[in-house]
């Protein structure tokens, strides 16, 4: 993440004057496990995080074969607009603890080849605690947990 995205997210819902609407953008890897006994091949997949309700990211992951039994990392890419009506919903619910618990949720297409070219539309609804200020210290550890 550059240094002016980090500083544009972080003053878009800390700044309690923020009047204007940005759009932001960031690539995240995600581990992915898979306990499947097959491989799948998983085709371009769009999910949504929201926050009560609100949207504060739309994702894309790249296309990706998942070995059986293995574990992968997913390329996903968000684009988030701050809008003045979500900047003071984030910054009421952002400060003082500076944590963020977020729905993400959609669909990922799914091919398994060996049973068939079976396909499947596998369906992700995850809670995910963000601690904000990890996006200026490490955002590797933004993400402090994650219930799926």
């Amino acid at each position: 993440i550059s240094p002016e995205t980090v500083d544009g997210l972080l003053s878009s819902f800390t700044n309690p004057n923020f009047n204007s609407s940005e759009t932001f953008t960031m690539d995240t890897h995600v581990q992915i496990n898979s306990s499947n006994y097959v491989s799948a091949f998983m085709s371009e997949a769009h999910f949504t995080a929201e926050y009560d309700s609100h949207v504060v990211a739309e994702v894309t992951v790249e296309p990706m074969s998942v070995p059986g039994r293995s574990d992968v990392i997913a390329v996903a890419h968000a684009r988030t607009t701050i809008t003045p009506e979500l900047s003071k919903i984030l910054f009421a619910a952002v400060i003082p603890s500076f944590h963020l618990r977020v729905k993400v949720t959609g669909t990922a297409p799914v091919k398994v080849t060996s049973l068939l070219g079976l396909k499947v539309q596998a369906k992700l609804n995850c809670w995910v605690d963000v601690h904000v200020l990890a996006l200026v210290q490490n955002p590797n550890e933004m993400v402090v947990r994650h219930e799926c």
